[in-house]
């Protein structure tokens, strides 16, 4: 062990040496080669331990996840599926299966709750899927169908085919099946193809929202609509000629229709009713602050 000497600040002689005696040596311990190295190896050893344990843990999660895999997510099966869908839509649990890509016993870990709910959603009759998984065996399937608006007369290849349509356009039933809903007629309406799930061009998707605000808003004027014209101007502009039930003339309005407007229109029926005026006029046109009506053979 080798040793160093301390020297004390004082007892310097005259001539500036200093004057050295036993009691001014001290032992100053300095680690050995071998302690050091010792110190080292134990270092390494600590190092090399805990390495081997993370090593084991990770084999541990492996192995735990190759058993999970290979026999207790294959043997967690659906058991329950419950299925509910709303007032507008009518399917049988079995065709919402179908619909569903679901055959029974699937696995409960497999199953893919946002394919499932996309699966539905494909179908134009269907707004909205939700699918859930309740552990350890149950599914929960809630559909909600489109609510028809109108009955849109769509002109295609020549031939008119009636199509129910909902707030956001879609058509999602065609044909005779259509034409016992008591809901308003909206003709003039073209589009290359009649096919379910298709969408009814942006601008009368417009008014069909308005439609709908309407129906919110005022539900006896909504259904005091018989039908509305689509008459198409330049490009996609056009405006609707509407026929509410009750009154022999016809109204224009513009793109756009909406409680305010509809009150005015019922105000000014009823003057011209009251005061004879429904049997020599052709229609009134209310696209202007003033309204302008027109005499029929003019």
């Amino acid at each position: 062990m080798s040793q160093l000497h301390h020297f004390n600040d004082k007892d310097y002689d005259d001539s500036g040496f200093y004057n050295f005696s036993d009691t001014d040596f001290r032992m100053v311990n300095t680690p050995s080669v071998n302690e050091t190295g010792d110190r080292l190896t134990q270092r390494r050893e600590k190092t090399a331990r805990i390495f081997r344990i993370i090593i084991v843990l990770l084999l541990f999660v492996l192995f735990a996840q190759v058993m999970y895999h290979l026999y207790f997510a294959r043997n967690v099966k659906i058991e329950k599926i419950h299925i509910t869908a709303g007032s507008t839509f009518s399917a049988t649990d079995k065709q919402i299966l179908e619909m569903a890509g679901i055959s029974g016993g699937e696995s409960y870990f497999g199953l893919d709750e946002a394919a499932v709910a996309a699966r539905l959603e494909r179908y134009p009759q269907i707004s909205s899927a939700s699918v859930e998984k309740k552990f350890p065996d149950t599914l929960n399937i809630a559909i909600e169908g489109r609510t028809p608006l109108a009955v849109c007369l769509i002109e295609t290849e020549g031939r008119v085919v009636p199509a129910a349509v909902d707030s956001a356009g879609v058509v999602f039933q065609l044909g005779k099946s259509v034409t016992d809903l008591n809901l308003p007629v909206i003709s003039g309406v073209r589009i290359a193809e009649a096919r379910l799930g298709v969408v009814m061009p942006a601008a009368v998707k417009g008014f069909l929202s308005s439609l709908e605000i309407l129906r919110k808003e005022s539900p006896a004027f909504f259904n005091s609509i018989s039908e509305c014209r689509i008459i198409r101007k330049d490009n996609d502009d056009f405006e609707v000629l509407m026929y509410p039930q009750n009154y022999s003339i016809p109204v224009r309005v513009g793109s756009r229709i909406d409680k305010d407007l509809f009150t005015y229109i019922l105000l000014v029926l009823d003057v011209a009713r009251s005061q004879g005026m429904s049997d020599y006029l052709e229609e009134l046109d209310f696209r202007t602050d003033e309204v302008v009506y027109r005499i029929r053979g003019e």
